[in-house]
């Protein structure tokens, strides 16, 4: 009996191949790190895939490592993602046996992923001497006769890694965007990381570029900015970030995103906005994303962190525009509102607990609008209804506000110039209200209280102007009803800073969330760079360099 198990164990030796971690059959996803005797994973989430011919006589393959890991893996393209642990036996290599399930096809395709606290360290995949690795990117188009898959790289943080999320990395907003666009992703993103290089730690300025990319990312997608604490440096370094990978990557577009509640909002613009200026670079975009999604419990675990809900909305407001230049296309526009002329656009802008009843609006004209909103108001954070345009670089606003009825003596009425979407954004708002009558408000930095400026005991009907000169001078001017003479009300410079490219609107707030304020506004008017109820940067600035001028 001795003697024969002997034998077995040698014609299993013999039957057994060895497939090095260099092998052209295995393909390899992220920053990953060559050795002399292995491959080693240095971004979380990196991973490897082939396909493997089997027979029906053995379903299993092993993996060689040469430490301890924490890996998942996934059997064909919409297989379940099982977890495994390779545990140190005291045996090296360590082995990891994956058993592959029956199918009716004997090619298989195998993708081996790490996990965001873990390293794979590659030394082989050990298979049946029956058996064949074929390279999987091969065996996909010899299957579905389609191009190679594209790859898009995420550079991020918590968010791009998932952090909080059920599955972590796997219902992270760029896993649900390649499974919805069928691409391949690679995620170079640690918890808490930031651009910038402190004295304590690197930041992706520097742990970008370690390790080997052995693909071209069609794409490269970067959100960053909520653990960076030097905001004067931010734009700067950002922009020194971009031309670099620029420099790697010289035909890949380039997204920036903005942070969700808009933090380092207007440094991340300018320092795509240098880049398409100066180095006339149309292939970098600035995305703002504040206005995907609402703050509150419905999306979001705490301000740095989507639920799977909030992940999962993300990945399919941003999929849409990936989509666009993956396939050399314009950015697709934001959708018409039927309810509204031209390119405005309306929502509540707040945290979902703050807004209370759902805000409205309906025209008369193209310059007559009835608002309904509800929302606590203006403070640390915005509750209104707010209906909007882009604005870039110069421009005005003019309206009268013909009535405003109201239950709260705090519920406010009137225009506003808006950074972002997001609840806490940098805004000046002219408007009427029962308590203060004509108010002008401001908030000079993200998430800051808003402060009263001045104001003056009027009643509607009555005439508002809101004027921006370059991003610190704002211009707010008062008329009656029967004269033409505007009076300046106030002029503020140097002490609210904004991006170039902003919004513009009409907003309502009834500072109840249990009722809501009711404002017409007639003689509505915009001019300067204008239109649109969002912006992708390039297309402002394919209409400043036509010389674009908008007036509606």
């Amino acid at each position: 009996m001795k003697y024969f198990l002997l034998l077995l164990l040698f014609f299993h030796l013999c039957s057994a191949r060895i497939v090095g971690f260099e092998d052209g059959e295995i393909q390899y996803f992220g920053r990953w790190q060559k050795t002399l005797t292995d491959i080693q994973s240095v971004s979380s989430g990196a991973y490897l895939k082939t396909t493997i011919v089997l027979d029906e006589q053995q379903r299993q393959i092993k993996l060689k490592l040469s430490r301890t890991a924490i890996i998942y893996t996934q059997i064909d393209k919409n297989g379940p993602i099982s977890k495994m642990e390779a545990v140190d036996r005291g045996v090296y290599p360590i082995e990891l046996v994956i058993n592959l399930p029956r199918a009716t096809t004997t090619k298989t395709m195998i993708t081996i992923m790490s996990d965001i606290s873990s390293t794979i360290c590659l030394q082989a995949i050990e298979i049946n001497d029956n058996h064949t690795l074929v390279n999987s990117l091969s065996s996909e188009e010899e299957e579905e006769d389609d191009e190679k898959p594209h790859l898009i790289e995420f550079v991020g943080h918590d968010l791009t890694l998932g952090l909080g999320t059920s599955n972590s990395i796997m219902t992270s907003f760029p896993w649900v965007v390649s499974s919805l666009l069928a691409t391949e992703r690679s995620q170079i993103a640690f918890p808490g990381a930031w651009l910038m290089d402190h004295q304590e730690s690197i930041g992706m300025e520097t742990q970008y570029f370690k390790g080997t990319s052995f693909y071209s990312p069609r794409i490269v997608v970067v959100l960053l900015g909520e653990y960076d604490q030097y905001p004067k440096a931010y734009t700067k370094t950002l922009s020194d970030f971009l031309s670099r990978i620029r420099d790697h990557f010289p035909h890949t577009h380039v997204f920036v995103l903005s942070e969700p509640l808009g933090v380092l909002f207007q440094e991340s613009q300018t320092a795509v906005t240098i880049l398409n200026d100066v180095q006339s670079d149309q292939n970098i975009h600035f995305i703002d994303t504040t206005g995907w999604i609402q703050y509150g419990h419905t999306a979001y675990i705490d301000p740095l962190h989507l639920n799977d809900i909030g992940q999962d909305r993300f990945a399919r407001k941003l999929a849409p525009l990936l989509k666009a230049k993956l396939n050399s296309l314009p950015f697709p526009g934001p959708q018409p509102n039927p309810n509204l002329p031209f390119h405005w656009q309306t929502m509540d802008v707040g945290q979902e607990g703050a807004i209370g009843l759902v805000g409205s609006v309906s025209f008369d004209s193209a310059k007559t609008f009835t608002l309904w909103g509800s929302g606590q108001g203006f403070s640390k954070g915005d509750a209104f209804r707010f209906v909007y345009q882009s604005l870039s670089g110069n421009g005005s606003i003019q309206v009268t506000v013909e009535s405003h009825s109201a239950f709260a003596s705090c519920a406010k009425a009137g225009i506003m110039m808006r950074e972002h979407l997001a609840h806490g954004s940098p805004h000046i708002m002219l408007g009427v209200s029962p308590q203060d009558g004509l108010f002008l408000q401001s908030r000079r930095i993200n998430l800051d209280v808003t402060q009263v400026i001045k104001k003056k005991r009027i009643s509607p009907p009555y005439r508002l102007r809101l004027i921006r000169q370059g991003n610190t001078k704002f211009i707010a001017q008062i008329a009656s009803v029967d004269s033409n003479e505007w009076e300046t009300f106030s002029e503020i410079e140097n002490t609210t800073l904004m991006a170039r490219d902003i919004y513009v609107g009409l907003a309502v707030t009834s500072c109840d969330p249990t009722v809501v304020s009711v404002a017409k506004f007639a003689d509505v008017t915009l001019s300067g760079g204008v239109g649109g109820g969002g912006f992708y940067y390039n297309h402002q600035q394919q209409q400043r360099q036509k010389g674009l001028i908008l007036q509606q």
